[in-house]
């Protein structure tokens, strides 16, 4: 698209499309601003109107991911409202299907490849911070519902976060391999992973 046809309010949008784009075909490293500009047709310029370096433009591009996440969350939640049990295997199934949809930004958002200061801009660290909102609210309607024992909210969704987490890294990164059993897709495992949370593996 010529850099003519973008309108004022639609640039930083058509910037973040491209540099996505880029992120999921060469990494992190494929990133940078004028490549983007390159890949959204306009001027080699263009980009420092709305990101004043490929940091700040990786930020931008990292909240997305974690609004998606976000949104992830709380829409399990809506789906839900009256099952807190199946709030949790549900939201572990969609952390996973955002992390192998999309490995480069997984590792993008979790992997380290933002500084310190740019991860912990405002508008990112906020989203970030709702994203797991989203886990302690169904942590909480868990809680509320009896369902689990007696720990500090933040203490249970750390938990749940790490296991789930734990695979998704291993899925999206290729480490799993065919470990998982009866090659099970990813959702799968993480729907029996979060059942064997729930019911612990200690024999009773």
């Amino acid at each position: 698209m010529a850099k003519e046809t973008y309108h004022h309010g639609n640039l930083r949008a058509a910037l973040l499309d491209a540099a996505e784009r880029l992120l999921g075909e060469n990494g992190v490293t494929g990133v940078s601003l004028r490549a983007v500009a390159k890949e959204a047709g306009v001027s080699h310029t263009a980009p420092y109107r709305h990101f004043q370096d490929k940091q700040s433009l990786l930020a931008a591009l990292a909240e997305i991911g974690f609004a998606r996440l976000r949104d992830a969350m709380y829409g399990v939640i809506d789906a839900y409202p009256e099952d807190p049990r199946r709030q949790l295997v549900e939201s572990a199934a969609a952390y996973v299907r955002l992390a192998t949809s999309s490995p480069e930004m997984n590792h993008l958002m979790f992997g380290g490849a933002l500084p310190e200061d740019a991860a912990s801009s405002g508008t990112l660290q906020e989203t970030a911070q709702q994203a797991f909102q989203g886990l302690l609210d169904i942590i909480g309607n868990g809680i509320r519902a009896g369902l689990y024992v007696e720990r500090p909210p933040l203490e249970l969704a750390s938990t749940a976060w790490s296991l789930v987490h734990g695979l998704a890294m291993l899925v999206s990164t290729g480490k799993l391999g065919r470990r998982g059993g009866e090659n099970a897709d990813p959702e799968t495992l993480a729907r029996r992973m979060a059942e064997h949370l729930l019911e612990g593996i200690t024999a009773r």
